[in-house]
């Protein structure tokens, strides 16, 4: 059983995708931090993609999750063996951006 359970990590190797700043969010002078979880399966495929804190605006968070599926990482390795790696991945939106 825990075999399936995913390593909480400090560290991935992904590329992980900038997300389009919504107009209307920067229109409206939205701003906040989304943060995403998700997890790395043995191939690298990225699974479980969930917002674990919110930005405080819909579109922003929308966003966050979009870039997150858009994203791509290589397996989590230990000892040479892949393994089911959990990581959260802070989305900054400033409108300075």
């Amino acid at each position: 059983m825990a075999l399936n359970v995913p390593k909480n990590v400090s560290h991935l190797d992904c590329r992980i995708v900038a997300p389009d700043y919504p107009a209307r969010s920067k229109r409206l002078g939205e701003t906040g931090t989304a943060y995403v979880r998700f997890v790395v399966g043995l191939t690298g495929q990225i699974e479980d993609v969930e917002l674990k804190q919110s930005s405080g605006f819909d579109r922003l968070d929308a966003a966050a999750l979009d870039a997150m599926h858009a994203s791509s990482c290589k397996p989590y390795l230990e000892n040479g063996v892949p393994v089911r790696a959990t990581y959260t991945q802070p989305f900054y939106f400033a409108l300075g951006d």
